[in-house]
């Protein structure tokens, strides 16, 4: 009669691990769900923004109301959890945080404040709206709501079971021999091994920080960790710039209007751009350091070509077409102060023939600001780095580096041979769910519509199309344009008394190439709607921006001349490659793809044999 009851021992042992297990598994499901502007209700009535900045070592996601705005989100889990919110404010403003649900109103927070305050409010379970309501200015900083952990009654169970497992033992006659008495002892040898060894892997992860794999610190950038790039590095006289000799493969799936959270990766071309990351002795995207060269390229991120293999930038490009040697001398990041000293630091010494300065309109008036900030602080203000749209629900095991880890190692399995192809020329357009519109459209920022028989897909990146906001006499009045002028003044000087000619050529923003694609395709009323996505906190004159989308060509047209610079505008052999039906910009990215770098080098090709100089014998 008593041999059942020698399993009893076993039977709470194999009960015990179990309700343990089901406690591990709750307390590493916690979920964070983040509430993001794009989860509201009545969207349509919010003036609010989204934003992701960096703060620290982190991405912090915000939600910027400039005025009185009320904001409702769906509650996106059926169990009581917990709303966290920070305030920012800097006027004073009211604030209040309320749960509606079957007509009624649950006050969970309400307050005035000016300085940064912080806000932990139980939510109810159950269907229901959260609502965020401010008068005036308020910043809403990483709004999320937090699971409760509900693990009480198991943690008694586990305790019961024990006292059993105790009790059982010492009333039970000793038949099972040793054994048998060992088999608690043997699992419970084997759990502590098991949690010891994971516990040894995470701390080790951790302790690698921004020497891990890439994979995983991919996983930890998706979660809002920002790492160290070993492709850069800090120097007092430029900033940050590329470190020389680096050897690395760099892969990307999103634009940076997708991952600096302007447009969700769900309207994003989503395809996988992988290719090898290499920069010569002196920092620059070249397999080498050459002792002479005949063309120089200065210029930011549209000559050093960050997004595609160096062997598709316009400097290599040109290089092959024209039969000569061009160094790369491009800087993601470089403003016109900047690209001077990578002039004469380095372009000059290997006695190049012809110096070729790529300015960016999108950018290269501000970076010159930013620059002159910097130095007048000696350092002290840098640029902020843009932040990216991070996970919006992430559990608690999420955030462990072994999950990391494993996830990391799942995608490279899946993914390997995908990885190992690389898109060449124009970048395929990513299938749409379903066919093709018959009208133009727009779906949360991407534009979709038929061009020279084709279907195109773009985006606009905020900054840059801000930029068509602003009138010549605007853009003329800043001290950027000042300060762009006089540097460049500074390179023709330096490359004449280098005995080099000097050649600016203009790289339009992608606002300016593809703006009389959206007025043609979409009414003005549309058009203003669509853009309002971009910009919601400017109003929209289509026309306006339409008058000033070549404000900077004509400016910067005129000083030339003045200054008796050679000058080469490729706006118009980009805008004609897309009227024939071929994006010459990633969708989602504002970068040119392949096809742009081609079109900008052939058009210097054409340009410098045209032109007469020294070159056009060796680009014949």
């Amino acid at each position: 009669m008593l041999r059942p009851v020698r399993y009893v021992p076993r039977l709470l042992l194999f009960a015990e691990i179990a309700v343990a297990l089901w406690i591990f598994r709750d307390l590493a499901n916690v979920t964070t769900h983040r509430l993001y502007l794009d989860d509201q209700v009545d969207s349509s009535k919010s003036a609010a923004a989204q934003r992701f900045d960096v703060e620290e070592s982190r991405v912090v996601p915000q939600i910027v109301a400039r005025s009185d705005t009320r904001l409702a989100f769906p509650a996106p889990q059926p169990w009581p959890s917990i709303l966290h919110v920070d305030l920012r404010a800097t006027v004073p403003s009211r604030y209040e945080i309320r749960w509606r649900t079957d007509g009624r109103i649950k006050l969970l927070a309400a307050g005035e404040t000016m300085n940064p305050a912080a806000v932990a409010a139980p939510v109810p379970s159950g269907p229901g709206l959260l609502e965020f309501v401010s008068r005036g200015s308020l910043i809403w900083v990483d709004p999320r709501l937090v699971d409760g952990l509900r693990v009480t009654r198991r943690v008694v169970v586990l305790l019961l079971l024990g006292m059993c497992s105790i009790g059982l033992r010492g009333i039970q006659p000793d038949r099972a021999g040793e054994s048998s008495r060992l088999v608690p002892f043997k699992w419970m040898a084997v759990a502590v091994g098991t949690v010891v060894s994971v516990a040894a892997v995470e701390a080790g992860l951790r302790v690698l920080g921004d020497r891990a794999p890439s994979a995983i610190l991919e996983e930890r950038h998706d979660l809002g960790e920002v790492r160290t790039d070993p492709r850069w590095q800090y120097t007092r006289r430029y900033g940050r710039r590329l470190r020389p000799n680096v050897d690395q493969m760099s892969e990307w799936r999103h634009g940076d209007v997708v991952r600096m959270g302007f447009i969700p990766p769900e309207v994003g071309d989503g395809a996988l751009h992988r290719f090898a990351f290499v920069t010569d002795a002196e920092g620059f995207r070249n397999l080498r350091t050459r002792d002479r060269i005949d063309i120089a390229a200065l210029g930011d991120s549209f000559t050093d070509a960050m997004t595609l293999d160096a062997a598709d930038a316009w400097p290599t490009v040109l290089e092959r077409r024209a039969g000569l040697a061009v160094q790369n001398y491009g800087t993601a990041g470089f403003g016109p102060q900047q690209e001077l000293r990578v002039l004469t630091d380095f372009a000059i010494p290997h006695n190049p023939r012809v110096v070729v300065l790529a300015y960016f309109a999108g950018n290269d008036i501000f970076d010159a600001e930013a620059f002159e900030d910097y130095e007048r602080s000696n350092g002290a203000i840098r640029r902020p780095d843009p932040g990216w749209q991070i996970k919006g629900i992430v559990s608690r095991a999420d955030t462990w580096f072994v999950v990391s880890a494993m996830r990391a190692a799942q995608r490279w399995a899946s993914n390997h041979q995908r990885a190992e192809a690389r898109t060449i020329g124009a970048i395929p357009e990513r299938p749409l769910a379903s066919a093709p519109p018959a009208a133009p459209a727009f779906d949360r920022g991407m534009f979709i519509g038929r061009v020279g028989g084709r279907l195109l897909r773009w985006a606009f990146m905020p900054p840059y199309l801000n930029t068509l906001t602003m009138s010549e006499r605007d853009l003329m009045s800043r001290r950027g344009w000042r300060l762009t002028t006089t540097a460049i003044a500074e390179m023709r000087h330096a490359s004449v008394g280098a005995n080099a000619d000097f050649v600016l050529m203009f790289v339009p923003f992608k606002s300016q190439v593809y703006l009389p694609l959206v007025q043609e395709l979409l009414s003005s009323d549309e058009a203003a709607r669509a853009l309002s996505y971009y910009l919601p906190d400017v109003r929209i004159d289509v026309g306006a921006m339409s008058r000033n989308r070549l404000a900077q060509n004509r400016m910067m047209r005129r000083f030339c001349s003045e200054a008796g610079i050679r000058f080469l505008d490729t706006t118009e052999a980009l805008t004609a490659r897309v009227r024939n039906g071929e994006n010459v910009y990633f969708p989602d990215e504002s970068h040119l793809n392949e096809v742009g770098h081609a079109v900008v080098a052939e058009a210097l090709r054409s340009f410098l044999v045209s032109s007469g100089d020294a070159v056009e014998a060796r680009t014949r």
